[in-house]
């Protein structure tokens, strides 16, 4: 029995049914040709979209009537739901809810954020409602990941209530989502996934109900591939990619259409998402010395990628390519100065509407976007938003009737759609780009170096006009000025300790009146042994905290939903310290001494370096585990064999003592100082947490933003300004005198600069083994999720900084030690 049959026969018997609306029932009518209902009948939308964004239901405008006509003066009144699958019942003033799955946590946040924000300025433009009806958006964090689509989409699809959904970014994601979301009679439009598979109707990941106004990857793959071969004239290739649906297919339709063109692939290599070592891939590739390698997936992969290629001698002379997702701002500071010279494929705007378009980004969210695919999310949304106003029944109470299979017809018939990204016509399988919103970039020192972005496009297909890539060396983009306001917003920020030199960086934000620049009256509070600053910002008692990541992801496990938002500290400062004339060496030296630690969670690089050597730090006889106090004391009377010590503290303590038989300070000869940075069990330490709750509160994010913005100004300073850095902190009453102080920063300096990806970003790998040292050592019980730590808000903090934010070229000082740290 043929699908149509089967579908009339069910119609026959819901009309013979049901009285009433049914919901969402399982879809399984078939999508009109996309000849039938033109997108040129529909009406034009009840408000009339701001001047600068074009008209949501321009199908073409020319027909559409006046703004201010009643569209229920034309609807039918509604005589119960008669949709083949259902429909969606809005009560009188209640909203008509749209949702977003999207990644928006992890290495790819970038991507999913400015999705989002496409989506959420097209509601702007909107006014805010749609047919009288306020517009409600809410969303789920799919991860980039097949189990974050399927996870989003069970939860998306769960609820009857929503009517429409903008996603997903990737398109392993709307694998695993869209049987979901499909069988629940919903539509979904994608402004970023590119996959060939999601609307190929031979493919079992084509389901009814997915549209995308982002491109192909078969238009994609073939302009990567001409590029390379007709522009570049490179003959031979070499392609990686990471498993996803999304880089498999892309890098075998650039191999097929660049073998098509005459080239030879030599090899198709393939790594796992969460690989940091890419020698070894980078290495059998070298063995053939292609021409280009294209590498067509996310980050932080292809960050690695990138700047381990010049690694590879046999690599010095071949080009470097990669796509749209890798076209986001945090990978040319990440992939590093090899990235330079490098091509990137991916979405390209122009014209006065996304110009508009841009400068309200800019207003809205105090930055350029961050990604490519924001003009295709505003468009998908306002695809939406239209359909919706041409199929919506208006009821005489002032309720909506939205039958779902009415609704997926309505996008399927669009034609000729005037959006940001061109003119956008549907085809019955779901695609509505033309490809036209593309471009090749190349990246420069402008972009690596000084942070420069969007890079200017290289080469438009088609033989459109491209402007010429920046010079080599060029300015950076100018530090954007921070946000104007008539008040400051109190905050207050919770140390892990009293004032000294470890917290100089906000002392100097608030001193120097950064702070203040960025409309915060920001409270500092001092720490002690009794003070939790996780249990204080979960309280609500604190916006902001500082500590290290291992007692964080303690109590994020215990419940609290505490999120790193800058890792400020990128190495370790944990020593353990012992005599020259009795050394503790290596941690194998530890078996049958009496080694010490504070405890309260600052134990756990110790014991993990000594369960490499086999050394169990539960067992007596393996080794005595001495908990000391916070000073050396112990170590200094000879009562313990090694002893846990900070490089800006505790270390500095023994050398500030005096010697009573020389009669002069200890020197560094006299200690044999054991560093976990190089034992390989450094755990990631002083960070700034938020509340999660806090956080997603409206405005809540800009602030943190700003807070971010105005703190690694003052770390800037510290690092730039010593001797009035260390006044400032003297100013603040520390325990400890001036010349401990200085040692201290100087110390601090050395955890923080340089930055490799800019201060306050996170280094993945370390991220790892903070995490995987933690469950080993019991700290946690199952790993963190993606949405632990984000970048986006420190990384959107840096375009308020101007000057060096990696601190690559800085140096530390030479320190006089003071007896007694005076």
């Amino acid at each position: 029995m043929s699908k149509r049959l089967i579908w009339l026969l069910t119609l026959l018997v819901t009309l013979a049914l049901v009285a009433g609306c049914t919901g969402a029932a399982t879809p399984e009518a078939e999508k009109p040709a996309a000849t039938e209902e033109p997108a040129a009948e529909a009406p034009a939308a009840t408000e009339e979209p701001a001047a600068e964004a074009p008209a949501a239901t321009e199908e073409p405008a020319a027909e559409a009537p006046a703004a201010t006509e009643e569209p229920a003066a034309e609807a039918p009144a509604a005589a119960g739901c008669t949709d083949a699958i259902g429909c969606v019942e809005i009560a009188a003033g209640d909203p008509i809810h749209i949702a977003w799955i999207a990644t928006v946590s992890g290495g790819t946040a970038p991507l999913g954020t400015d999705n989002n924000r496409g989506v959420e300025i097209a509601i702007d433009d909107k006014g805010g409602e749609l047919l009288g009806h306020p517009i409600e958006l809410t969303g789920e964090d799919s991860l980039c990941s097949a189990e974050g689509g399927q996870t989003a989409g069970t939860k998306i699809a769960a609820d009857p209530t929503i009517v429409g959904i903008i996603g997903t970014t990737c398109s392993s994601e709307a694998r695993a989502a869209m049987p979901l979301i499909s069988e629940a009679g919903m539509v979904m439009i994608s402004p970023s996934n590119t996959n060939p598979d999601l609307t190929n109707p031979d493919h079992p990941d084509h389901h009814p109900g997915y549209l995308r106004t982002a491109h192909n990857d078969l238009f994609q793959g073939r302009v990567a591939a001409e590029f390379a071969y007709n522009e570049l004239g490179l003959k031979t290739a070499a392609t990686i990619h990471d498993g996803s649906p999304y880089a498999e297919s892309l890098q075998a339709v650039f191999a097929e259409v660049f073998t098509e063109l005459g080239g030879t692939i030599t090899k198709q290599e393939a790594i796992n998402v969460g690989d940091t070592d890419m020698s070894g891939v980078l290495r059998r590739i070298g063995a053939d010395k292609p021409d280009i390698i294209y590498f067509p997936i996310f980050e932080p992969e292809g960050d690695f990628i990138a700047a381990q290629k010049c690694d590879i001698p046999e690599l010095a002379d071949t080009v470097m390519m990669g796509a749209d997702g890798l076209t986001i701002d945090t990978f040319p500071e990440a992939a590093g100065e090899c990235a330079i010279g490098m091509y990137l494929s991916g979405p390209y705007v122009q014209g006065q509407a996304y110009d508009d378009f841009v400068a309200k980004y800019v207003e809205k969210y105090g930055e350029n976007p961050v990604s490519g695919f924001h003009a295709h999310a505003y468009d998908g949304a306002n695809m939406i938003f239209a359909a919706i106003e041409k199929v919506a029944v208006q009821n005489a109470d002032g309720s909506l009737s939205i039958g779902r299979q009415a609704l997926r017809d309505a996008m399927y018939a669009t034609k000729d759609f005037q959006g940001l990204t061109g003119k956008l016509s549907c085809d019955e399988f779901g695609d509505c780009a033309t490809g036209e919103a593309l471009a090749v970039f190349q990246l420069t020192e402008a972009e690596v170096v000084d942070g420069a972005w969007p890079p200017q496009p290289f080469w438009l297909p088609g033989g459109g006009e491209a402007a010429a890539p920046a010079a080599e060396g060029g300015e950076a983009m100018e530090a954007m000025a921070p946000p104007e306001c008539t008040e400051l917003t109190p905050v207050s920020l919770q140390l892990q300790w009293v004032a000294q030199s470890q917290f100089a960086g906000y002392y100097a934000a608030k001193a120097q009146g950064f702070f203040e620049e960025f409309c915060l009256d920001v409270t500092i509070l001092e720490g002690a042994v009794d003070i939790v600053p996780q249990q204080v910002v979960a309280s609500g008692q604190a916006q902001f905290g500082i500590a290290w990541v291992p007692k964080v992801l303690a109590s994020r496990e215990e419940g609290a939903d505490l999120v790193n938002i800058a890792q400020v500290f990128q190495r370790s400062g944990t020593l353990e310290v012992s005599w020259a004339d009795a050394p503790v060496a290596t941690v194998a030296d530890m078996k049958g001494k009496k080694v010490g630690t504070w405890g309260f969670g600052n134990e756990h690089e110790l014991f993990a370096a000594m369960r490499k050597e086999g050394i169990d730090p539960n067992n007596p006889e393996d080794v005595e585990i001495i908990q000391q106090s916070f000073d050396m004391l112990a170590l200094l009377n000879r009562e313990l064999d090694a002893a846990q010590a900070m490089t800006y503290n505790e270390y500095a303590q023994v050398l500030e003592a005096t010697n009573e038989e020389t009669g002069e300070l200890y020197q560094p000869e006299d200690l044999v100082v054991i560093n976990f940075n190089d034992v390989g069990t450094a755990m990631l330490q002083d960070h700034v947490f938020v509340d999660g709750k806090w956080l997603a509160e409206e405005g809540n994010e800009q602030l943190a933003i700003q807070f971010l913005a105005a703190a690694f100004k003052g770390w800037q300073f510290c690092r730039d300004s010593f001797d009035e850095c260390v006044q400032i902190v003297l100013d603040n009453g520390p325990t400890l005198g001036e010349g401990h102080m200085r040692w201290q920063l100087n110390e601090i300096n050395k955890l923080i600069w340089p930055s490799p990806n800019g201060i306050g970003i996170m280094d993945p790998a370390l991220w790892e083994q903070t995490a995987t040292i933690s469950v080993e050592g019991g700290v946690i019980k199952e790993a963190p999720s993606a949405d632990a730590y984000r970048t986006d808000l420190a990384e959107a903090a840096h375009k308020f900084l101007s000057g060096d934010v990696t601190g690559q070229s800085w140096k530390a000082q030479t320190v006089e030690v003071t007896p007694g740290g005076e």
